[in-house]
């Protein structure tokens, strides 16, 4: 058991990599090639709606030809991917390629990325429910919310790192990464049979239960994501920072954040007493008073203190709105609602950075009010609304 907790740790965690390693040398190297922060945002976008798209497919399909076999194909493909877009960006980097046909590679390329990196979450998710009962789950759940942590923060990290030597060189360990996963998986995980025989019964997201957790996964990622987008425009705003002093403390903060989250979700993985629900709503109230520290105490203590209750708060969330899901449907079904998560995760990656740089430009406390609000409108709905969890577990295993 700990062999096969550790392949899906690990699994989650390169796929979060592959992820974010790309994010902190892309606006260098799109200066590099010639082309304009617009080129940057439509190829990060476009890779983030076919997240969005493929996500549920991903996860339909590892109910249909089991786990193992869809994760081993999405780090086959994400390699192939990084690979096409490495060498992409090289030959654009050396003028072999340039102008509008450059700008289609990237985006294909980005794209394809995009494609092949939903398989894995939601294959490692659906696996986890497979593996644990329901008192468990919830602990199941924080290992890979723990990994989706620990992803966040050492993918900058690893990307910082290895530009020292040169800009192209995080796309290089982004090719490498999912090739080395792929061993780690193929070696240590068990095979597995489908979980269906036959045609997969559908989600839908909009089904009771199902819904709320969703829509708990959609606060918790547009905040994550919108923190991640506007948070150097406001910290240097607000405390006339220069640009090496914002990066500086932007990345202490984002770093007390995700130790924030990776301690929290440890601590669950160790003593795993509180219900979904109760997670997601706990995780909210510290979130939403990290906005409120963030809005009206200036300051480097007040905002550390902010990114700090931000990371537990999402530390709680993200395993909540995980698990809640796992649980609100039949086994059968936890390829399909894994997709579902990690599609959310796909939309949010879209909406967040249009969303709260717009609202940045009305007025600089917009997106950190507006996601204060939206947190506090799940939290009420998820507290008036009658949960539909285990029990709807067990009615739909019965009637299977």
């Amino acid at each position: 058991m700990a062999r096969l907790r550790f392949s899906i740790f690990f699994s989650v965690f390169v796929a979060m990599v592959g992820l974010m390693i790309i994010a902190p040398v892309m606006p260098p190297l799109i200066r590099e090639l010639g082309l304009s922060e617009t080129h940057s945002g439509l190829i990060i976008s476009l890779g983030s709606v076919a997240m969005a798209v493929m996500a549920p497919v991903w996860g339909s399909r590892s109910d249909a030809i089991g786990r193992k076999p869809v994760i081993l194909i999405g780090f086959l493909g994400m390699f192939a991917s990084y690979v096409l877009f490495t060498a992409t960006m090289y030959a654009g980097l050396k003028q072999l390629v340039s102008g509008s046909l450059l700008v289609v590679l990237l985006i294909a390329a980005r794209a394809s990325v995009g494609l092949f990196i939903p398989a894995v979450p939601s294959s490692a998710q659906a696996y986890m429910a497979d593996v644990t009962d329901e008192r468990g789950r919830s602990a199941g759940m924080a290992l890979i919310g723990a990994a989706n942590g620990l992803g966040l923060v050492l993918g900058p990290a690893i990307a910082g790192a290895f530009a020292l030597i040169g800009l192209i060189w995080p796309l290089y360990i982004g090719a490498v990464l999912p090739l080395a996963a792929f061993f780690v998986v193929l070696l240590l995980i068990p095979a597995q049979k489908p979980i269906i025989q036959a045609k997969p019964p559908k989600v839908n997201p909009f089904q009771k239960g199902v819904r709320l957790y969703l829509f708990a996964g959609l606060a918790t990622m547009l905040s994550i994501i919108t923190l991640q987008v506007v948070g150097g425009f406001y910290f240097q705003d607000q405390l006339s920072l220069t640009t090496k002093e914002t990066a500086r403390m932007v990345s202490f903060g984002l770093m007390f954040s995700g130790v924030a989250m990776i301690v929290t979700q440890g601590l669950q993985m160790k003593k795993p007493k509180w219900q979904p629900k109760a997670l997601i709503v706990a995780g909210a109230l510290l979130m939403m008073i990290s906005m409120m520290l963030f809005l009206f105490v200036i300051g480097l203590i007040g905002f550390y203190s902010a990114f700090f209750l931000f990371g537990v708060g999402a530390g709680l969330m993200m395993p909540g709105f995980m698990t809640g899901a796992s649980l609100a449907v039949s086994r059968e079904q936890q390829g399909g609602v894994a997709g579902l998560v990690a599609s959310v995760q796909g939309i949010s990656a879209v909406i967040a950075p249009i969303l709260s740089t717009t609202l940045y430009q009305a007025d600089k406390h917009l997106p950190f009010a507006v996601v204060g609000a939206f947190v506090l409108i799940m939290a009420i709905t998820l507290l008036t609304v009658k949960s539909h969890g285990a029990a709807s577990t067990k009615a739909a295993e019965k009637s299977v």
